[in-house]
């Protein structure tokens, strides 16, 4: 079995990689951006291919050598044209050829960002309707549809965390030192899920007998964890400083304009987000 990893140098495709040449009987390629990056690959003994997901030419070629493709590409950020360039018309290319060059098994790392802001508690797949509110998780949204139209299967996650994490744990704790304050003594419930526990799950579903077509599954770890339990950890193995004082979701709203702080971020750490999860 050859499964090709699209996004191969990132956070969680990065990780994706570490679990498919750690196991027997897989021949993983990486697709990746730079010559700087196959390189990266290439000193751990990984094969890399060059090209980008919204030049068909090049993602042909490297799609036609594998069996299973594991996307793991997504912008995250706040350029809306970007956001469309990746994240719709990116996907969009992606799922059209895979099921052109028939690939046996196409997976889509997504976001449970797409559900909106929450609250959320023990939501279940598809349990309320999609209201993504940032250009990102709207694009993905509709990237998600192309991956099940073309009967892929599509990984919601909420909040990754573990080595690499350069958003959610750093985001947090900046609110969080920005406030001086935790918000309502961090009792909002997350879903959370660290990336090795998540790559292994990843794997699983890519390679078990009755692959999942056209499906979404949410993939967390399946008991959610309190803000402060999340904090507390965080503060015991770094040199982070966790405030000792606590303000309420109202006052943490009235003050985040003006310390900067981006709204949706303050409900993400604010409202409960608990989705109904398991890992595989």
């Amino acid at each position: 079995m050859t499964t090709l990893v699209l996004g191969a140098t990132g956070f969680i495709g990065s990780a994706v990689m570490n679990q498919l040449v750690s196991r027997d009987g897989n021949a993983a390629i990486g697709f990746v951006r730079t010559d700087s990056a196959a390189k990266q690959l290439s000193r751990n003994g990984i094969a890399a291919t060059i090209g980008d997901i919204n030049e068909s030419a090049s993602l042909r070629v490297a799609m036609s050598q594998a069996s299973t493709v594991i996307c793991c590409v997504s912008y995250v950020g706040d350029d809306e044209q970007q956001c469309v360039h990746v994240n719709e018309h990116g996907i969009r290319n992606i799922a059209s050829i895979a099921a052109a060059v028939g690939v046996e098994r196409l997976l889509y790392v997504s976001t449970a960002a797409v559900y909106g802001p929450g609250p959320f508690r023990d939501l279940p797949v598809n349990g309320a309707p999609l209201k993504p509110l940032s250009p990102a998780s709207r694009t993905r949204a509709l990237a998600e549809e192309f991956v099940r139209d073309a009967g892929g299967l599509v990984v919601r996650p909420h909040l990754v965390y573990g080595p690499g994490d350069r958003w959610f744990l750093p985001t947090l704790t900046r609110i969080v030192s920005r406030l001086d304050s935790v918000i309502d003594n961090g009792s909002a419930i997350l879903s959370v899920v660290d990336v090795n526990l998540l790559v292994r799950s990843i794997y699983k579903l890519s390679t078990e007998q009755q692959f999942r077509y056209g499906s979404t599954l949410h993939v967390n770890e399946p008991v959610p964890r309190t803000v402060i339990d999340l904090l507390e950890h965080h503060a015991r193995e770094t040199n982070w400083t966790l405030p000792q004082s606590s303000i309420p979701r109202a006052d943490a709203v009235k003050v985040a304009a003006q310390l900067g702080l981006d709204m949706h971020k303050i409900d993400m750490i604010s409202l409960d987000h608990w989705f109904r999860s398991r890992l595989y």
